[in-house]
């Protein structure tokens, strides 16, 4: 899909180089690094099983964290059966 997306819009890198793309661990493969090297981009996923420690693996577990934190965040804010307007004007 992340191929496709780039495939579609050059404009997402071209002129922009040294991009990160965080990804998880399902983006993987030696032609798909490849692909994104070539357009400047760095990957950055979670090292799967078997596999040698990649490249920023250190950085995942925080990040996870915040990430997982901003959603809950989110989700409760939106969640309409917690979303603490006690009228309809208060909704």
């Amino acid at each position: 899909m992340l191929l496709g997306i780039l495939d579609a819009d050059p404009t997402l890198t071209a002129g922009r180089a040294g991009q990160t793309v965080i990804a998880d661990r399902h983006y993987y493969g030696r032609q798909f690094e490849a692909t994104l090297h070539g357009q400047g981009i760095t990957l950055l996923r979670p090292t799967r099983s078997g596999e040698a420690p990649r490249p920023g693996a250190r950085l995942f577990r925080p990040l996870r964290q915040v990430i997982e934190s901003i959603n809950d965040t989110l989700k409760g804010q939106l969640d309409l059966e917690q979303h603490g307007g006690h009228t309809p004007t208060g909704v």
